[in-house]
Order: C-alpha cells, then sequence, then structure tokens
C-alpha cells in the first residue's frame, strides 16, 4: 500500500484569528510519503504539485484532515478532495471514545512526546518568514501522526487520556484498496 500522510499549516490574508477554512491559505504542507519514504515540505506555491501526488496514493492519512486540511486545500485543486481514498484517525478516535481527541494528548499517551509548538507560538511563524520553524513544527505533527497510524495499521490499542486517566481503544484500520473510498467516504458527505 502507498499512502501519504500529512498536516498543513495556514495563514489568514486577512491575518484574522479565527479558523475559517475558506478564508485560510497554505503556509506548509508537510508530508510522509510512503513508496518514497520520506519526508518533504511543500510550500504555498507547490500545493498543485502536492495535490497531483495524493492522486496517486492509495491512501491519504491525517488528524483531522477531513474537516480542516482538505476544505483549505480544495480551493487548490480542479477536482473534489472528498474523492480520495482517506483515513483521519481523530474521526476514527471519535467513533470509538465519543469525543475529538488532541494530537498532542494522544502523541503524549502512545509515544510519549509532545508537539513541538503551541498555536499562540506558531501562527505567527508565516507573517514572520520563519520558515525553518514552520516546517519543523509542521514536519513534526505528520511524523507523529504517521507513527500513531502505524500503530494502529498493526492492529495495536491507542492509548488517550479520558481526563487525567489513561486509557485505550481499538480504532478500525483502512480496508486497503480503492473500494474503501466509496466504502469510508460514505459516512462522511
Amino acid at each position: 500500500m502507498n499512502w501519504i500522510t500529512f498536516d498543513i499549516e495556514t495563514y489568514s490574508p486577512s491575518k484574522s484569528d479565527k479558523i475559517n477554512t475558506e478564508e485560510l491559505r497554505v503556509s506548509v504542507i508537510g508530508a510522509y510519503i510512503s513508496w518514497l519514504d520520506k519526508y518533504i515540505a511543500f510550500m504555498e506555491d507547490d500545493t498543485k504539485a502536492f495535490i497531483n501526488i495524493m492522486k496517486e496514493a492509495d491512501l491519504i492519512i491525517g488528524w483531522n484532515h477531513i474537516w480542516f486540511d482538505l476544505p483549505v486545500l480544495q480551493k487548490y485543486s480542479d477536482f473534489d478532495l472528498k474523492n480520495l481514498p482517506t483515513y483521519d484517525i481523530m474521526v476514527e478516535m471519535e467513533k470509538v471514545v465519543g469525543n475529538k481527541l488532541k494530537l498532542d494528548n494522544v502523541a503524549k499517551a502512545n509515544l510519549g512526546e509532545h508537539k513541538t509548538d503551541s498555536y499562540e507560538t506558531f501562527k505567527h511563524y508565516h507573517w514572520n518568514k520563519e520558515w525553518y520553524k514552520l516546517i519543523d513544527y509542521c514536519m513534526n505533527d505528520v511524523r507523529l501522526t504517521n507513527e500513531i497510524f502505524l500503530k494502529a495499521l498493526n492492529c495495536k490499542d491507542i492509548s488517550y487520556y479520558d481526563l487525567h486517566t489513561l486509557r485505550s481503544a481499538k480504532i478500525s484500520t483502512p480496508q486497503i484498496g480503492r473500494k474503501t473510498k466509496e466504502v469510508y467516504m460514505e459516512s462522511f458527505f
């Protein structure tokens, strides 16, 4: 199976602090491309190239990418990104535990690691042209998401914190193949 695990960091042209996917633009895309076994960063000018690479994947993996990343990317695409075969780990966790979990909390519970920064800090990287810091932040999120995906793919329980109690859950793993797209996406759109 060829997959892409990705995350995007965004900016608001109006410099608004509101999270509005219709207004937000891509600042950087971080991706792990399995058939290359590489992590690659794409800047906004490279977004269409990244979308073309997404078409080659058997599965697109992310954390909250169905509700956030794909709608932001859609404005750069000439085809409906909902047609891509996707697997959203946050959505799968929500189905089991009943609420949305933060990547940082799940990474801490499973990998003993945290995200490298907070929204309050990284939201300024784009405007300050601190590209290295922004790319590093994004790529770390991709790495954490990919490691959690690999754990789920290997049929391991995914741990999470329920308040201060460590719990675990088994989430569904994707049925690999093009049929997955139709079955999985129907449950969201």
